[in-house]
């Protein structure tokens, strides 16, 4: 009878435990094991100029390129070691947790200049030149590699040039110029004119397209080019070519993105139109910028993609010219004096530079180093040096 009478509260307790097991358990199911769910998993598309190289930066986050398939150029798979600052980066892959907190993990990853070839014409006063189709604009901002700054650029070099599109997709505001061979070659890489009959790229014709190189064949291509071969300045046309079908990095809605470009049409409510390489998109009103945005503004748009055509911001940041500040860190090489190396393959001048870690005397060939410094005639003029152990 005794057992009769204590069974309920028997049961009660093992009910109550049970309750607080299940309860347990139920915290621990989708979390990280400590209560808190894990981190979303979310894709994420990044487009812009490099101000930062190890690790690879637009501005915001980082950018992890080590299991990315890599394209530059005409090239596929040759790494990234060759990405200098102020070329044009595109990439899309997925971040784990906060944008901008986290690393960007890619999976594809595009660096293309603008145009490569003769330099035709310059003009001193308007601090702009033209290279096959395409008219050039420097600032305070654009880099220079192999040629002294823009007062030593002249007719008949030849030039590989990365840029923002303006207004007009045939001026690009030059970010990155370096002096090449000459090869009798030009190369532009640019979107496809829509009301051309058969293929016209940035006003060029292109008489017979030898197909598409890139493996694999870029998903969602087609709406950009590089075209290069023989061009003719006098019928407008590239001969003995070769053209590539660019990646398209289209984002889905919900990509995380952080997209570089040039804002036109800017509304009184705050939106407005970015213009990229690849394409033109519509920027939500919302986010308050760092400062004012004009037609014009060079912009850093960090947000989600509501579609691949419009962008709702988090954050908008206007890049002032004369005030980007660069950072890379890599080997020395080429050393022959503070005034005259290159780090991670950049020319940069320490003359006037902060060392940190060491003395200047430790400076050589083989020494990692990281610095930081804005555009100068030739090189990065660097403010501060860290020795890397």
């Amino acid at each position: 009878m005794m057992n009769e009478r204590f069974a309920p509260g028997r049961l009660a307790a093992i009910l109550s435990l049970a309750l607080l097991c299940a309860c347990e358990i139920e915290t621990k199911t989708g979390s990280n094991g400590t209560g808190s769910p894990p981190p979303k998993v979310e894709p994420s598309v990044a487009a812009g100029t490099l101000i930062g190289t190890e690790p690879f930066t637009l501005g915001f986050g980082s950018l992890d390129g080590t299991k990315a398939y890599v394209r530059q150029n005409e090239s596929v798979n040759l790494g990234t070691d060759r990405y200098r600052l102020g070329m044009n980066f595109e990439g899309s892959g997925t971040v784990t947790g906060d944008l901008g907190s986290a690393p960007t993990a890619l999976a594809d990853i595009s660096v293309q200049d603008a145009a490569r070839g003769e330099l035709l014409t310059i003009d001193r006063i308007g601090q702009r030149f033209l290279v096959a189709t395409l008219t050039f604009v420097v600032d305070a901002n654009t880099l220079y590699d192999g040629v002294a700054g823009f007062g030593a650029m002249s007719p008949g070099m030849y030039v590989e040039v990365y840029g923002l599109p303006t207004s007009d997709l045939r001026t690009l505001l030059a970010t990155r110029i370096t002096r090449t061979s000459v090869d009798g070659r030009t190369a532009v890489a640019a979107r496809i004119d829509p009301a051309a009959t058969g293929i016209n790229i940035a006003g060029i014709s292109i008489p017979g397209g030898t197909g598409i190189d890139f493996s694999p064949v870029p998903a969602g291509g087609g709406t950009r080019a590089r075209v290069s071969g023989a061009y003719n300045a006098l019928t407008g046309a590239i001969i003995t070519e070769r053209v590539f079908l660019l990646p398209d990095y289209a984002p889905s809605g919900g990509t995380r993105v952080e997209i570089e470009g040039i804002a036109l049409d800017v509304a009184p409510a705050g939106g407005f139109r970015l213009r990229t390489s690849a394409r033109d998109y519509m920027v939500a009103a919302g986010a308050t910028p760092s400062v004012p945005i004009v037609t014009g503004s060079r912009v850093r748009v960090v947000g989600s993609a509501s579609s691949g055509q419009l962008l709702v911001p988090e954050s908008i940041t206007v890049v002032p010219p004369g005030q980007i500040t660069y950072r890379v860190t890599g080997t020395v090489t080429e050393f022959t004096s503070l005034a005259s190396l290159r780090v991670r393959g950049e020319p940069a001048d320490l003359t006037l530079a902060v060392i940190r870690g060491g003395n200047a005397s430790d400076i050589a060939n083989g020494k990692r180093l990281s610095i930081v410094g804005t555009a100068g005639p030739g090189a990065l003029r660097v403010s501060e040096v860290t020795i890397v152990p």
